[in-house]
């Protein structure tokens, strides 16, 4: 099978609620990675993203040695790779600052790879994509599109620091997508109104929509339209021993989803090895250590009741 994932490779400086600063690259190189753990060898995975002049040697070797990755959707630019600067004042809770920030993607650089059989989109900046762009997508791969929304969702200051905003046209950006990803922040930005996920779900999307939204420690919510009723089902997340780092744990979750949903198409069974993968990545340091995302897994599976 082919995933594509469209959005942007960040350098990381991650600066924990307790322990010593990492730094890794980030953004939807969490996806690409640990996807490329999870499926085959026979499979292959189409990053598509600038990369800066200071890690363009870095990421092109590093995605070498993995045969399930084609590195041929990245864009060389002429500029610093973007870098973020996260610093955590909690477990789960982190103030952003934003560096050296891309333009958006073009058209000519996500076409070429839009035949996949699952084309995901991660909105790391905000802007990789202009709703433009999105929009031709979503005549294309409706089917095939998943959008986790992230920083849509959060605008940049002059100094580089995220804040959150709920865009005018944000409503169009759900409709588009077949599967639609958030956090439970993501989701009171924009629902303020104390909606729950299914009145959510009735209110701006479509029924054929399928809803995560993700609660960290709590776990995740499904909301999809089954036998002619749109309900939800939670996920309680599995308990990890010993927290390391929970950057990086929603594009973890995504990779999962869309790995075990292209391999069965069960919604359920895909949620909870989502949980399952967002856990495992909480135990490991950035991106540096996804090589033990499955040992990892194969730990939390066998630790719970």
């Amino acid at each position: 099978m082919k995933v594509t994932v469209i959005g942007t490779i960040n350098k990381d400086l991650i600066l924990p609620f307790k322990g010593v600063a990492i730094e890794s690259l980030g953004g939807i190189f969490y996806n690409i990675m640990i996807l490329s753990e999870l499926l085959g060898p026979g499979d292959c995975i189409y990053p598509v993203s600038y990369v800066g002049h200071d890690i363009r040697e870095q990421v092109r070797a590093i995605l070498s040695k993995r045969h399930n990755i084609a590195p041929t959707g990245l864009v060389d630019i002429d500029q610093k790779n973007q870098k973020v600067i996260l610093e955590y004042i909690s477990p789960e809770e982190r103030r952003e600052k934003a560096l050296f920030n891309f333009p958006p993607l073009e058209w000519g650089h996500v076409e070429p790879f839009l035949d996949a059989d699952m084309v995901v989109v991660n909105m790391i900046t905000g802007w990789d994509l202009t709703l433009e762009v999105f929009r031709r997508m979503g005549t294309r791969v409706a089917e095939r599109l998943y959008l986790d929304i992230h920083f849509l969702l959060m605008g940049i200051d002059k100094l580089g620091r995220r804040f959150p905003r709920r865009p005018d046209n944000v409503e169009e950006w759900l409709r588009l997508p077949r599967f639609l990803q958030m956090n439970e922040r993501e989701f009171r930005i924009i629902s303020p109104d104390t909606l729950s996920e299914v009145e959510f779900h009735k209110t701006f999307l479509r029924r054929d929509q399928i809803l995560v939204v993700t609660r960290g420690r709590e776990g995740a919510v499904v909301v999809y339209e089954s036998h002619g009723i749109i309900g939800s089902r939670a996920f309680p997340a599995f308990r990890v021993p010993r927290i390391v780092d929970t950057t990086g744990c929603g594009d973890a979750f995504g990779a999962g989803f869309v790995a075990a949903y292209l391999e069965h198409g069960d919604i359920p069974r895909a949620m909870e090895y989502a949980n399952l993968v967002a856990g495992a990545n909480a135990a490991l340091p950035g991106t540096t250590e996804v090589y033990r995302i499955r040992e990892v897994m194969e730990q939390l599976r066998r630790s719970r009741p």
